[in-house]
């Protein structure tokens, strides 16, 4: 039986956020069983990660100068399935397979005309990334192309219930669940001082849905008035949102604080989370959130039930801030209660340790490799 020795990775887009995090994990996951990475990525070499790991791993870097004059993600998806092109072409490895952590569709056409294995992982909610997407065109055409290609995907992974069954619709073949390899264990905690402010982490754009905390946030001051707002994050609604927040009123009361370096002491010194997100794959700052103690208040996105439960109680519609502030008001009041809630569902959370997710994916890769 042959071995898989080599995983070709490509990641066109690394950004700080929780997908990059759980690919990081899992790529020190297979350096440490010996599994050589080739790793197609717009990463620059003097980032962190590859300043510690040098052995057995390859970086093969996007930042094309030909193609510098398209902007974003259209340049460095184009660049990719380019020099995924000539790597296979080049020096096509019997011994390995490609490993799309990001969902495009063009490297299983590359793949399939070189007779290479691939598997691809699709974290989000189909239909929900179609629904509340800004540009209504370019998401029907992602589906309707996931609907004709995906299919020639040798695996295909999803990171949550939600995700697996929207993609099991539009594919007609199983999808491989396998949560994020994301906590290394649960946080220990005594004794936490909690201060009177409300947490919100994620990128500022549409789908983490800010605009309803701040309207919910308007509210919720009014019986809470000494309560302060934190956002955590950068992104193109940072103006809109500001503006929003001066137009409601409330910009005394709300922090901006951009990325920081240490967010766990935000999460260990708040009061409750809110995470009212339109969609999501699995999101790692609601175990953030879990982990550290801090009750949630979240919408049913993707990934939301399988890291809290069907019947967690502290569910709200996503685009009602009237919904959204009637559950901080009651998070506050009921606050043991809150508190009570969170412990069940901390026991629970080995389900998204490094080794334990990071194996699953390993011999997903393997089972995929063995497929005749």
């Amino acid at each position: 039986m042959k071995k898989l020795k080599e995983i070709i990775i490509l990641y066109p887009s690394y950004e700080r956020g929780g997908a990059t995090n759980n690919l990081i994990n899992f790529m020190n996951f297979c350096l440490n069983k010996n599994i050589k990475l080739i790793f197609i990525s717009n990463i620059k070499k003097k980032d962190i990660f590859f300043k510690r790991k040098k052995n057995n791993i390859r970086l093969i870097s996007l930042n094309n100068k030909l193609l510098s004059k398209f902007k974003g993600r259209f340049s460095t998806s184009l660049n990719s399935i380019i020099q995924l092109f000539i790597l296979l072409n080049k020096n096509n490895n019997k011994d390995s397979i490609v490993f799309s952590f990001q969902s495009h569709i063009f490297p299983i056409l590359i793949c399939k005309l070189f007779s290479k294995k691939i598997i691809i992982r699709n974290s989000e909610d189909a239909y929900d990334a179609t629904k509340y997407a800004d540009n209504k065109f370019s998401a029907y055409l992602a589906l309707f192309l996931k609907f004709i290609f995906y299919r020639f995907a040798t695996g295909i992974i999803a990171n949550s219930y939600k995700s697996q069954k929207s993609l099991e619709k539009i594919v007609k073949k199983k999808i491989e669940l396998i949560f994020n390899p994301y906590l290394k264990d649960l946080f220990n905690f005594k004794h936490v001082k909690r201060k009177k402010n409300i947490l919100s982490v994620g990128r500022l754009c549409k789908q983490k849905n800010q605009i309803t905390i701040l309207k919910a946030f308007k509210i919720f001051l009014k019986s809470f008035p000494d309560y302060k707002l934190t956002l955590i994050g950068h992104g193109k609604d940072y103006n809109k949102l500001k503006y929003l927040a001066s137009s409601l009123g409330i910009e005394k009361n709300i922090k901006f604080l951009g990325w920081v370096k240490n967010v766990k002491k935000f999460y260990l010194s708040s009061k409750i989370f809110i995470f009212p997100s339109l969609y999501e794959g699995l999101p790692n700052a609601l175990i953030d959130s879990v982990n550290f103690n801090l009750p949630p208040i979240s919408s049913r996105c993707s990934g939301a039930e399988d890291i809290l439960g069907k019947d967690f109680n502290n569910f709200v519609s996503r685009n009602s801030h009237e919904d959204l502030s009637k559950k901080m008001i009651q998070s506050i009041n009921n606050y043991s209660s809150s508190l009570k809630q969170l412990q069940k569902i901390r026991k629970k959370l080995n389900r998204f340790f490094i080794d334990n997710q990071s194996l699953k994916y390993l011999n997903f890769c393997n089972k995929i490799f063995q497929k005749k």
